[in-house]
């Protein structure tokens, strides 16, 4: 069921430049740009205070080639492709360079998809770091929020068995999802600073009552 998200008067929005800057100023100082490099930093930077607006959506630079994030935090999550067959592997493919430079093991070793054409419902699990998840089960929905949740789960569970500081958030849904690699710090600043539920990134359950 859809919830109403936090309601937003994009009318009153008045752009201030120096509150930009001050708040790329504390996700620089919080460790947000680490994993760009360094070249982009710069770019980064300056892209997120010209286009700072706390009543849309948190910004980035994508790269043309790979449509990866520059940032290396905020990532293209669309719910219709992350359940298709091959998503999950997908979405994990896009990450590997960030979980790479965080030294955050994620290794697949099984992987199970299957439609059962009798039954008419999915089954869908996968192991990873030697811990076999189920991701869908006799699943005949359309799990285009499901799965997204699912998988942000389990990659939470095992960045938190890894001891590494950043979880997975998640933002809108559908077509439209995306997904944010942050630290608790930076969360509450960004989830301080912007205001649409709908738009900004949240903690898995919050976005599940938000966007499914």
């Amino acid at each position: 069921t859809q919830t109403e998200g936090t309601q937003i008067d994009e009318s009153n929005f008045v752009y201030n430049k120096g509150v930009a800057e001050k708040f790329v100023m504390q996700l620089d100082e919080l460790g947000y740009f680490k994993y760009a490099n360094k070249s982009d930093i710069d770019s980064l930077k300056a892209t997120y205070i010209k286009e700072f607006d706390p009543t849309a959506e948190l910004t980035s630079i994508w790269d043309d080639n790979t449509h990866l994030p520059k940032d290396y935090r905020y990532y293209f999550c669309d719910g219709e492709e992350v359940y298709e067959e091959g998503g999950i592997i997908g979405l994990l493919k896009d990450l590997k360079p960030v979980f790479e430079k965080m030294n955050f093991k994620c290794k697949i070793t099984d992987h199970f998809e299957e439609w059962d054409e009798e039954n008419k419902w999915l089954n869908h699990k996968i192991t990873i770091n030697g811990t076999e998840y189920i991701i869908l089960k006799n699943f005949k929905d359309y799990g285009w929020g499901e799965t997204p949740f699912r998988i942000a789960q389990i990659l939470n569970i095992e960045l938190k068995k890894q001891k590494i500081d950043e979880q997975i958030y998640l933002v809108n849904g559908g077509n439209d999802g995306r997904l944010a690699l942050l630290t608790n710090a930076q969360y509450e600043l960004i989830d301080k600073t912007y205001q649409d539920e709908n738009w900004k990134p949240l903690e898995i359950n919050k976005w599940a009552k938000v966007s499914m």
